[in-house]
């Protein structure tokens, strides 16, 4: 063993650990008042990690209006601002960029994808429902074979017409 080297003291760590003065003076709650928070309850409930991040969302939407608030404040009593603005900007860009994994996670950036395997299914299962229906009313099988000849006529480029609604429904972003 090289000289100088305590093996012991390295394995067991140091006994005390020093505190940089700016960390000293930092609160931290006990377990006991964590109970009510929105983020710590979608962890602790395993929730799916869409809910986990719109509750990410909530806190940093609170977080976001403290700064604002502090920032009206200062400007008012003629104080700088700076500090304030630029951690609400840092806020405001995680924000967004917590939104934006919000929204991959719901697929396609929160629009339907009319072309995918899962609305495919649902859309599958609708058409089943359908034929299910006639079925159960007892319509002779002529009928309803008429009725779906009609409806895949009826069907014919009906992604594209839909995109277009969609499209029309969707608000306009202006910056």
């Amino acid at each position: 063993m090289p000289e100088g080297l305590d093996l012991e003291s390295a394995i067991k760590g140091p006994e005390t650990i020093s505190v940089p003065a700016s960390l000293a003076d930092v609160a931290v709650c006990p377990a006991q008042e964590l109970i009510d928070d929105e983020i710590c309850l979608a962890i602790k409930e395993d929730e799916v990690p869409e809910a986990i991040l719109k509750a990410v969302l909530g806190g940093l939407a609170e977080e976001e209006n403290s700064l604002r608030l502090l920032r009206e404040k200062r400007w008012k009593s003629g104080q700088d601002t700076s500090n304030a603005s630029l951690k609400r900007g840092t806020l405001l860009k995680y924000m967004s960029e917590t939104l934006l994994q919000r929204q991959a996670l719901m697929g396609n950036n929160g629009e339907f994808d009319l072309r995918g395997p899962k609305f495919r299914e649902v859309f599958k299962m609708f058409l089943t429902i359908i034929s299910d229906t006639f079925d159960g009313a007892k319509i002779p099988v002529e009928y309803k074979e008429i009725f779906f000849h009609a409806l895949q006529k009826n069907l014919e480029g009906w992604e594209e017409r839909a995109e277009r609604v969609i499209k029309a429904m969707t608000p306009k972003i202006n910056l």
